[in-house]
């Protein structure tokens, strides 16, 4: 198999990704609607744990610098 066969598959996989997940779709519309909105909410939920942990850090006195 040469590098030329493995580039000439990815391009293929990549189009066929495109078209059967990323083009958008009146029934799977719904699917990357919950996918974003799942994305955004667990990023929400992180940065707010992070700011616990931030917090809690800053009011140690006792934790190496």
């Amino acid at each position: 198999m040469s590098s030329a066969d493995f580039f000439y598959w990815l391009g293929d996989a990549s189009y066929w990704l495109f078209i059967n997940t990323l083009e958008p779709i009146s029934d799977g519309d719904w699917v990357w609607r919950l996918v974003m909105f799942g994305g955004f909410a667990g990023f929400g939920y992180w940065m707010y744990r992070q700011h616990k942990y931030n917090q809690e850090a800053a009011a140690d006195p006792n934790q190496l610098k």
